[in-house]
């Protein structure tokens, strides 16, 4: 290529290069070696600001989160500089803006941004997997909570310069350049671009054509990155025959062992985690697997189909999208489907856990549909984990009935083919009319299905659906004497613990949906203080008695629980005499 601009130095070209060189001018600096404070120290370069480049932006939100973030609030100075250091007035205007009185003589900007892990805040928390923390052997960066960018500069590129002890090593999948900088093409790329630096393990391997490579931080040196890779490398390979080839040549698995459990956030060439320490037993393994499965999926939805919401996203004040129901609903069926389609699954544990995603279902408000959930994830945060479970089934529905349309020829899988094939990271799906080409690529029964299932609320038709493949399936299936249950369900919101369901019978006791659990015999319970309170839940039995505090409003409720035998419910068995058109369909159904 340098070649070819030397012969072909066209006012185009220079038009082009001129525009590169103007582009690549934000870079950013930061000396992790002094983390005493737990504080970002930040200098920003710019270069050739304009007068409508005066707000610098901080993170509202990010794509994939589905939270308030509002970073703006960590921030705790910002100062702007002329070329002889002479200091530029700046003026906090909102949360997350800082507006600067001449941006057109800025040459430096110095900020200092706390971590998310650390600061304690009274509303909307930052979930950990999509923060930041800095400790003493090792540091988390999500770009969105230590970058920001001017206004009208969104799409202009940032290098990332990081100084910190030699003996760290640091995962990533961003590419350093010669002058020791990180390069994102965009903002949005330094968003989807975690890093993770401090004592770490690394192990990689090939699945056909990309390189994966994975990064550990253990606490305590328990877990190793070549343990994760003998976990996930069936997996990987399962994925790569399920989607035909991986969309990506590269990808990272960033992996951080300590002292909590948070989750997983997905990005386009990377995922990062953040698990308890623990020894790799049994159940461990297959929630690591499970939860890596998932994150590593969004290769797919919604990093190569998504709509135009979230390839051109507002950080500023974010649009969500309706299609949640696609990015993490069937990302998380894909996760399932494809280990079970490779023997990596069985058949009785591919039901157990759709038993499980429905009795989870159960816990939640059956009114609010999958699209409403999408576009007001934000509003509903103790609604939105239901889109792991009610969206995942909706996947396997789906894929059946496209199975059966087609003769066993063409299912959900085949579907996705077909869109990333069509679409890309580059090239959005319409927001408006996703269901109207849905339906024209596949059959008019679709639409249906569409309106009743996703768009509407519909009771999904279990039943009907696991029947074609020869499979029985009971909503309610007796007592089981053996196993607990509170009577209710129970989700996060904020920091509180809320009451999301009631039984009839502590119904008639005045508990309501919407109250706050706020005492169990006399703890108080929160979200901070859940580890601690979790193994009373976890140790009841049958017969036992406990006393609840509920909050509602200012009001507490005290009251007096009797642990009743659990109602077995959403349970599937495989037909011993299937017919031979449910065998097929079947058969059809557990293959690609």
């Amino acid at each position: 290529m340098k070649n070819f601009k030397r012969i072909f130095y066209t006012p185009l070209i220079l038009i082009l290069l001129t525009l590169s060189q103007v582009l690549a001018q934000h870079k950013f600096i930061i000396n992790l070696n002094d983390r005493s404070e737990k504080v970002f120290n930040v200098i920003l370069y710019p270069k050739d600001l304009k007068a409508n480049n005066s707000i610098f932006q901080f993170a509202s939100t990010a794509p994939g989160t589905y939270q308030t973030m509002d970073i703006g609030r960590f921030v705790k100075s910002f100062n702007a500089y002329d070329k002889n250091g002479k200091e530029i007035p700046v003026k906090n205007i909102s949360t997350n803006q800082w507006e600067i009185e001449k941006p057109e003589n800025v040459k430096k900007i110095t900020y200092k941004i706390a971590d998310t892990w650390h600061t304690k805040v009274s509303t909307h928390p930052v979930y950990a997997m999509s923060g930041t923390t800095i400790e003493d052997d090792n540091v988390v960066i999500n770009g969105q909570c230590v970058f920001g960018y001017f206004h009208g500069m969104q799409d202009y590129p940032i290098y990332v310069k990081l100084e910190y002890p030699n003996n760290w090593s640091i995962g990533t999948a961003l590419q350093k350049n010669d002058e020791g900088y990180y390069y994102a093409p965009t903002y949005d790329y330094i968003v989807d671009s975690p890093i993770m630096l401090g004592n770490l393990t690394q192990a990689q391997t090939t699945v056909e054509k990309t390189n994966v490579k994975i990064y550990t931080y253990s606490k305590t040196g328990l877990i190793k990155s070549e343990n994760l890779l003998n976990l996930l490398q069936d997996m990987l390979y399962a994925t790569n025959e399920f989607l035909k080839g991986l969309p990506v040549d590269h990808y990272t698995f960033l992996f951080h062992f300590s002292d909590f459990s948070a989750g997983a956030w997905e990005h386009s060439y990377s995922s990062f985690y953040v698990y308890k320490e623990d020894t790799l037993n049994e159940k461990y393994a297959e929630s690591l697997l499970s939860t890596s499965a998932h994150e590593f999926f969004h290769i797919v939805t919604p990093l190569n189909i998504h709509s135009e919401l979230v390839e051109n996203f507002n950080y500023e004040k974010p649009t969500m999208s309706q299609h949640l129901w696609l990015y993490e609903g069937i990302t998380e069926w894909a996760a399932n489907i494809l280990q079970l389609r490779n023997g990596l699954m069985t058949l009785d544990k591919y039901l157990d856990i759709t038993s499980n995603k429905l009795n989870i279902n159960d816990n939640f408000n059956p009114t609010i549909s999958l699209t409403t959930l999408g576009k007001e994830a934000t509003e509903l945060p103790d609604q939105y984990y239901n889109i792991y479970n009610k969206g995942a089934v909706l996947g396997t529905l789906l894929d059946i009935k496209l199975l059966e349309l087609s003769g066993g020829k063409k299912g959900l899988r085949e579907l996705i083919i077909d869109l990333i094939h069509d679409y890309g990271k580059s090239k959005p799906f319409s927001e408006e009319h996703f269901f109207d080409e849905l339906v024209n690529r596949t059959y008019p029964q679709i639409k249906e299905f569409i309106d009743k299932y996703i768009k509407g609320t519909e009771p999904f038709p279990v039943k009907d659906y696991f029947e074609k493949l020869g499979i029985n399936y009971q909503e309610t299936a007796g007592i089981d004497s053996t196993k607990p249950s509170i009577g209710m369900g129970i989700s996060i919101k904020d920091t509180n613990l809320i009451i999301t369901r009631v039984d009839p019978e502590l119904q008639k006791k005045g508990i309501m949906v919407g109250d706050i659990l706020y005492k169990l015999d006399n703890t108080p319970v929160s979200l901070s203080n859940i580890q601690a309170v979790a193994p009373k839940f976890m140790s009841i039995k049958v017969g036992d008695v406990f006393n609840i505090t509920l909050k509602r409003g200012e009001k507490e409720i005290p009251l007096q629980l009797i642990i009743k035998p659990k109602e077995v419910r959403h349970k599937f068995e495989v037909m011993k005499n299937p017919t031979n058109e449910q065998l097929k369909l079947r058969q059809a159904w557990l293959k690609n």
